[in-house]
């Protein structure tokens, strides 16, 4: 990618291109819906294949614009799209070589996810109460989307709200007569680093906070910011300490650490579920949530918990489902590092693999932002018939830019479509009409 930043108008160019991929999207991070304004492409292959064949002609028709400046050398152009149905390869653009996938990267992390992990089940932050009654301990099993206030029943992110468990807390306190306590919290939940030092290296570390036990807004300081809270989980215990002080509860502040003898859940709530975070997450593009998602998969799987564990992971689950890894280096689940590389045949594998799942595998797709409609794709390919047909998660780097994802023809044709430059000159945000513009003219093949 080379130096991110070496200008003010290079910086504000990359602050504005990294938004739509891989940094946290928008000024404020909203809930993505929890169902479709129009139906995903398909969760399993029909009995008979819907809509009229694809040919060869009408698809490399349409790539001779996406690959135009890769002929003189301004960028590289890759991809693949193939026939949902019946698996016939429509374009092979390099799709075997590993390119720079960005936040494409994130596809794999949910794989991995909704591979071991429940999507109907949520992570719970809780009050406990040691046995002498005078250490208020705050665990969580890896929510990064509590909220400061009452819990939101409407909202993925502040499902789970400090404020109401400190009210709840307070209410179980009053009960036995507590008016003090100690506030001890969980600091760590997985092994290893939390933030990887090759991103700051690159410069893109303000667009990733820490994994961990427990944060708000996935550890943002302020809502929208790109910058994180070092220490996410402290963050928290101070925040859940002040609505304590704030309901009538005196808090004195003790450490992080490990839960006390004979502690006692005296308050929770829960999050969103795994699934609707992990939309969330493919949604809004947040870094930090798929490295999360990828910790808490490695440890379902029984590996070590670190960020090389949970790739180990992502790569026995595709060895698993059959999906060729070859080229694959990763770094990261997030897709920020530009040392990460991935063919297109292992991002349209996982589309594949999802497509004819009957499992949990089967979300991937359904999850997908909508053009027009979600996420990181709400202001792209607004017009009919691209709008609510084309499903992709984004992917955006300085250099780069991608789609992975699937496209239904206006006859009901599926195809799985992986796109992207890399290796752009001067930066991708230029090129990326281009990808759409690719998209658009699938949608609209009848």
């Amino acid at each position: 990618m080379g130096p991110i930043v070496s200008a003010t108008a290079a910086l504000v160019a990359a602050v504005a291109f990294l938004s739509a991929g891989c940094a946290p999207a928008g000024p404020s991070p909203s809930a993505a819906p929890t169902a479709a304004p129009v139906e995903a492409a398909t969760a399993s292959v029909p009995a008979q294949a819907a809509g009229n064949p694809v040919t060869e002609a009408q698809v490399e028709q349409l790539w001779r614009p996406v690959a135009g400046g890769a002929a003189t050398g301004e960028y590289t152009a890759w991809g693949v799209v193939v026939d949902a149905q019946t698996g016939e390869i429509l374009l092979d653009e390099d799709a075997a070589i590993g390119h720079t996938p960005a936040s494409t990267t994130k596809t794999l992390a949910a794989f991995s996810a909704l591979t071991h992990l429940d999507p109907t089940d949520t992570l719970e932050t809780s009050a406990q109460l040691s046995g002498d009654e005078r250490t208020l301990y705050l665990d969580s099993e890896g929510d990064l989307l509590l909220g400061a206030g009452a819990s939101d029943e409407t909202d993925v992110s502040g499902r789970a709200g400090l404020g109401t468990l400190a009210a709840n807390t307070a209410s179980a306190l009053a009960d036995r007569g507590i008016t003090s306590v100690t506030l001890n919290w969980r600091g760590t939940l997985f092994e290893g680093a939390t933030h990887l030092p090759s991103w700051d290296a690159q410069e893109v570390g303000g667009y990733e906070g820490h994994v961990g036990p427990m944060a708000i807004d996935a550890g943002r300081t302020s809502p929208g910011a790109f910058d994180f809270h070092a220490d996410a989980p402290g963050y928290v215990a101070q925040v859940f300490a002040q609505a304590l002080t704030s309901a009538g509860v005196a808090v004195t502040m003790g450490q992080a650490g490990e839960p006390p003898a004979g502690a006692q859940t005296v308050a929770s709530v829960s999050s969103a579920t795994m699934g609707d975070q992990l939309r969330w997450m493919l949604a809004h593009s947040d870094n930090t949530l798929a490295d999360q998602y990828c910790r808490l998969a490695a440890g379902a799987a029984g590996q070590p918990t670190t960020y090389a564990g949970a790739i180990a992971t992502i790569k026995a689950d595709l060895l698993q489902a059959g999906i060729p890894t070859s080229g694959m280096i990763l770094e990261d689940c997030s897709g920020l590092s530009t040392n990460d590389k991935l063919s297109a045949n292992t991002l349209v594998g996982v589309l594949k693999a999802s497509y004819a799942a009957r499992g949990n595998q089967a979300e991937l797709i359904r999850l997908l932002p909508w053009a027009g409609l979600v996420g990181t794709l709400s202001q792209r390919m607004l017009d009919e018939p691209a709008v609510g047909n084309v499903q992709a998660k984004t992917g955006a780097l300085q250099g780069v830019t991608a789609l992975s994802g699937s496209v239904k023809t206006k006859s009901g044709r599926v195809l799985l479509v992986v796109v992207g430059h890399d290796l752009v000159e001067g930066g991708a945000l230029p090129t990326r009409w281009r990808l759409d513009s690719f998209e658009e003219g699938l949608a609209e093949l009848d």
